[in-house]
C-alpha cells in the first residue's frame, strides 16, 4: 500500500491551529501569573543547589513562609537569612557567628523575633554583661543556619562562609531530637556526608555531586527552570506543589496532639561522628583565634505543657553531650532544662503555631526564651571572656 503524503494546503491550516493553540497557551499563562502577582499569591523557592554543601539558601530571595507560623524572610547577599554584614568586624565589636539548622534559620518568625537577633538585642543591653566589657560597639550576631543542616554541614558552612568573617565567637546550636541521627553516616542523594574510616579519621564523601538530580540542578536546563521559579509566580506554585507532593507533610503536625511526639534515640555511630566533628570544628576556630560554644536547644517533649506527659530521663542526651565535651575543654550550656523550669513557672508554650501547639519549631516565646537564658549564661561564663 502507498502512502500518501499531506499536501501542502492540508499542512498549512494544521501549522495555523499549533500556533493559535500555542498563542492561546502563552496568553493564558500570562493572564495567570498576572493574576497570581495582582492576589500578591508567592511560593519563594529559598533553596538552591550548591556543590560543597549540597544545597543552601539562594541570596537575595525574598517572602512570607507560612508552611509552619509565618515569617518574612530576607536571604542576604552572602545566601543567609540575615541582614547583611560587613565582611570583616568594626573594631570595638564583638563578633559572633551562629552554626545551626532550621531552628536558627527560623523561617516561622520574623527575623528580629528570632532567637539569635534577640540574643544581640538583649546582650547589647546588659550594662553588667562582663562577655563585652571589652567591646565599647557590643555584640554583632551573623546568622549561619540552614534548615536541614546537620553537624557536618556546618562545619562545611564554617569553612566556606564563617570564618572569613573573622567572628570572635561562635555558637554551634545543636537540636538533639534529630542532629545526631542526621549525622549519622548514610548516602544521600541530596548533600555531602562525614563518616570515620578505618582509622578513626573524619574523611567526607560528595557522591551526591553525581546523583540525576545534583546534575540536572547544576545543567543548562537545571539553572534555567531555577531561574523561572526564581522569577514566575506560577513557576513558584508549580515547585510548591512538586515539593508537597514528594515531601507530604504528616497530618499530626497540623492537628492537636494529646501527647509530646515520640523521638528516636540516636545511633552510637551518630554520636561518635558527632564528636569528631565538633572536636574538628573547635581545631579550626580556635586556629582562627575564636573561641567556640555548643548551645544544645529544647525539644518538644522537653518543655510539653504537660509536665506529667513527658518522658523520662528527658535530659540524657545532654548530659552525653555534656559528657562528650568536657574532656575536648568546649564550653557548652543547654538551653533545655532553664527553659522547662520557666515553661512550669509561667505555663509558656515555647513550641507550635496555631492547633499545633507543643510540636515544632520555636514559636515567639521559644525565641524570646532561649535568647534570655543564653544571654545571662554567656554574659557570666567565665569560658568565652578573653
Amino acid at each position: 500500500m502507498a502512502f500518501k503524503f499531506a499536501s501542502r494546503s492540508c499542512l498549512i491550516p494544521l501549522l495555523r491551529l499549533g500556533v493559535m493553540n500555542i498563542a492561546i497557551l502563552l496568553i493564558f499563562l500570562l493572564l495567570a501569573e498576572f493574576a497570581l502577582r495582582l492576589a500578591a499569591l508567592e511560593k519563594p523557592a529559598f533553596y538552591q543547589f550548591h556543590p560543597v554543601r549540597g544545597f543552601s539558601h539562594r541570596p537575595g530571595a525574598t517572602g512570607w513562609w507560612n508552611q509552619e507560623g509565618r515569617g518574612w524572610v530576607s536571604i542576604n547577599k552572602a545566601g543567609f537569612r540575615d541582614s547583611n554584614h560587613a565582611a570583616l568586624p568594626t573594631k570595638g565589636v564583638l563578633r559572633v557567628a551562629v552554626l545551626g539548622d532550621s531552628f536558627s534559620e527560623a523561617f516561622q518568625v520574623n527575623q528580629n523575633e528570632t532567637w539569635w537577633a534577640q540574643l544581640q538585642k538583649q546582650v547589647n543591653h546588659k550594662p553588667d554583661c562582663t562577655l563585652i566589657s571589652n567591646y565599647p560597639k557590643g555584640l554583632e550576631v551573623m546568622n549561619f543556619g540552614v534548615g536541614a543542616y546537620g553537624t557536618g554541614q556546618q562545619l562545611l558552612t564554617w569553612r566556606s562562609d564563617a570564618r572569613h568573617n573573622k567572628p570572635n565567637l561562635v555558637i554551634l546550636a545543636v537540636f538533639l531530637g534529630n542532629d545526631i541521627n542526621d549525622n549519622t553516616p548514610t548516602a544521600r542523594n541530596d548533600r555531602p556526608f562525614f563518616y570515620l574510616d578505618r582509622n578513626g579519621t573524619l574523611q567526607i564523601n560528595n557522591d551526591f555531586r553525581q546523583s540525576p538530580a545534583s546534575i540536572f540542578r547544576n545543567s543548562l536546563p537545571g539553572r534555567s527552570l531555577n531561574w523561572f521559579v526564581e522569577h514566575s509566580r506560577l513557576a513558584q506554585l508549580l515547585n510548591e506543589a512538586k515539593n508537597r507532593s514528594a515531601n507530604p507533610i504528616n497530618s499530626n503536625s497540623k492537628s492537636n496532639q494529646n501527647t509530646p511526639p515520640q523521638v528516636a534515640p540516636a545511633s552510637p555511630s551518630g554520636w561518635a561522628l558527632t564528636e569528631s566533628l565538633i572536636k574538628q570544628l573547635n581545631t579550626e576556630v580556635k586556629a582562627e583565634g575564636a573561641k567556640l560554644l555548643v548551645v544544645s536547644l529544647t525539644s518538644p517533649e522537653q518543655v510539653w505543657p504537660r509536665r506529667n506527659q513527658r518522658p523520662s530521663q528527658i535530659f540524657a542526651k545532654e548530659k552525653q553531650l555534656a559528657a562528650l565535651l568536657q574532656p575536648l575543654g568546649i564550653a557548652y550550656t543547654a538551653l533545655a532544662p532553664a527553659m522547662q523550669q520557666q515553661v512550669d513557672q509561667k505555663g509558656l508554650i515555647l513550641h507550635g503555631f496555631g492547633k499545633a501547639q507543643g510540636i515544632g519549631h520555636w514559636n515567639i516565646n521559644g525565641h524570646q526564651l532561649a535568647a534570655t537564658v543564653l544571654a545571662q549564661r554567656i554574659c557570666t561564663d567565665k569560658q568565652l571572656i578573653k
